[in-house]
């Protein structure tokens, strides 16, 4: 068990330095007992700091009066602690030498945030070392400090508290900020440290220490997607990359920024309808569909942004989706990458086929990326007849077995006729072209209910459970069904055949964004089951509740 969590842990690790969204940290630094989230902002550094309650005397200037069994008259006043605070225990020094000053908004007892160290108590797989756990008491003391400043410095230097030997003598865990952009992921502030601020493009801000960087740090990367019926190319770029590849201009034009946005993106889908962005077996091929969505940089990941206009442009990405339908999988891909400049030297390209994820960097002298064919035990579903003999049967020379005395199935014979019809109906989802989809669902569904594929009332039905939509508005695939449980079985009027209620879970996967996105969803559906010629077909299904499991 342990050898099997520490190669999990390993690929995470792996997949995810190119897998950019909900993204894992392993340091440990977000479950420290002190943590600091410093925001860089246009006239001052405001800090939010959360002191463990068995380090409040590592910063006893920030403790209110109140909180003191001594006389108040014998300790500083407020300022000349925070002066101490600014120039002693947590510094801010500009480029230009001059230590700012720092306020205090704000204090208060607080119980410490919930930042859900999944693998907290886990063996690091880089370090060898145990993934450290929040402490058991969650009682800290929050404030709110800030530090101003008349000129925006080119670089500011990051003291944290020192002994008198030098050593650091809190264990901080940070995060920081330049406006709304997040310059890393949580790090420990064991050392002085200096950023260097961009103030054109926070994008840029960066950390001298290489080892003080966020796990999303490329400001243009590809996702090639291979699968049994499509291949997606998608991108991730900044806004004004995007706008300078495909040729946008608003500016001086009056227009908010949400106008903006929705122009923007009316203008990518023209410009990729007419573009042949891939080679499939020495073809070239326009993209079937065009999915263009905006998404914002955060600590975990990506999220997608509903309202553009609420996110800083500096930390919004747009994400670009090619879908290209194909009937089946192809033996090579071929693509070259038009856009670069000098602050964009090399992009990564992650290629994901049925095995799983590959991972190179292009770049202006050799922009080519593809997939070659080298799968040599790939199989795709198929669908199988599901034969279960239910009732009484005789075998009748010449003209094979026939039922001559119908009966309900019992709970095992109910459960194998739902799991083959529900493998079948998973097998013919892998069709994204809509009348491919619909002929194979007609080998799974019973005649009477071929006018309902048509008419697409079932086929949406069906992907209530079989291709659900995730947050991120991708389409998710089942990848496994567990637990089903036959709740009832009832007799259907004038058929050969029989309604059932059951529940059940199923594991959901949809890739996107150099993401896999992983779930769980529990659900309870009824279905109507006939038999035609000897073999189980769905007539029917309702889907009574589905809900994801946290």
């Amino acid at each position: 068990m342990h050898c099997f969590r520490w190669t999990l842990l390993g690929f995470i690790f792996v997949y995810t330095q190119f897998s950019q969204a909900d993204w894992i940290n392993l340091t440990g630094a977000g479950t420290a007992p002190n943590i600091a989230e410093i925001y860089v902002l246009d006239d001052h550094v405001r800090v939010k700091l959360e002191v463990y309650i068995g380090d409040l005397e590592k910063f006893e200037e920030l403790l209110p009066d109140d909180w003191l069994n001594d006389s108040p008259g014998m300790r500083p006043s407020l300022n000349q602690r925070m002066h101490t605070f600014a120039s002693e225990r947590l510094q801010f020094i500009t480029d230009r030498g001059i230590k700012l000053p720092a306020k205090l908004e704000l204090v208060e007892a607080r119980m410490r945030v919930d930042r859900q160290a999944l693998f907290a108590g886990a063996i690091n797989p880089y370090t060898r070392r145990r993934i450290p756990e929040a402490p058991t008491d969650k009682r800290v003391l929050y404030a709110e400090i800030i530090y101003p400043f008349d000129q925006k410095p080119a670089q500011l230097t990051i003291v944290p508290p020192m002994d008198a030997e030098g050593f650091v003598s809190a264990e901080i865990g940070f995060v920081a900020y330049h406006k709304a952009m997040p310059i890393i992921d949580f790090r420990y502030l064991s050392r002085q440290v200096n950023l260097n601020l961009d103030w054109e493009d926070p994008w840029y801000t960066r950390f001298d220490d290489k080892n003080l960087s966020r796990h999303f740090k490329y400001p243009l990367s590809l996702y090639l997607y291979i699968e049994p019926r499509q291949v997606r190319l998608e991108s991730l770029m900044r806004v004004g990359d995007i706008a300078a590849l495909t040729g946008f201009d608003v500016e001086g034009s009056h227009v908010s920024v949400e106008d903006k946005h929705l122009l923007l993106r009316k203008h990518i889908e023209n410009y990729y309808a007419d573009e042949n962005a891939l080679q499939i077996d020495g073809d070239s091929f326009k993209p079937d569909a065009i999915r263009v969505d905006f998404l914002n940089v955060t600590l975990t990941g990506l999220k997608l942004a509903d309202i553009t206009s609420a996110v800083d442009e500096s930390s919004l990405l747009v994400g670009v989706s090619q879908q290209y339908l194909i009937t089946g999988l192809p033996q090579k891909i071929d693509s070259v990458w038009p856009y670069f400049h000098q602050r964009v030297d090399r992009i990564p390209v992650v290629v994901t086929d049925p095995v799983g994820p590959m991972t190179h960097l292009i770049d202006a002298d050799d922009p080519e990326f593809g997939w070659q064919n080298f799968l040599k035990k790939y199989s795709e579903p198929v669908i199988h007849a599901v034969t279960v003999e239910t009732g009484w049967n005789i075998d009748i020379p010449f003209f094979g077995k026939q039922k001559i005395v119908n009966r309900l199935p019992d709970q095992q014979q109910a459960l194998s006729i739902v799991d083959g019809v529900f493998e079948n109906v998973r097998a013919a989802f892998i069709e994204k072209e809509p009348s491919r989809l619909s002929h194979e669902l007609g080998k799974v569904i019973s005649e009477k209910q071929i006018g309902a594929l048509h008419s697409d009332s079932l086929i949406k039905e069906l992907a209530k459970l079989f291709a659900p939509k995730v947050t991120s508005g991708a389409v998710g695939a089942v990848q496994m069904f567990n637990d089903l449980q036959i709740i009832n079985v009832r007799e259907m009027d004038k058929t050969n055949g029989f309604s059932t209620t059951i529940g059940g879970s199923a594991n959901i996967s949809a890739k996107h964004w150099g993401h896999v996105d992983q779930r769980r969803i529990d659900f309870q559906v009824l279905l109507d089951l006939v038999e035609v010629s000897n073999q189980w077909r769905l007539a029917d299904i309702t889907v009574i509740d589905i809900k994801e499991v946290k």
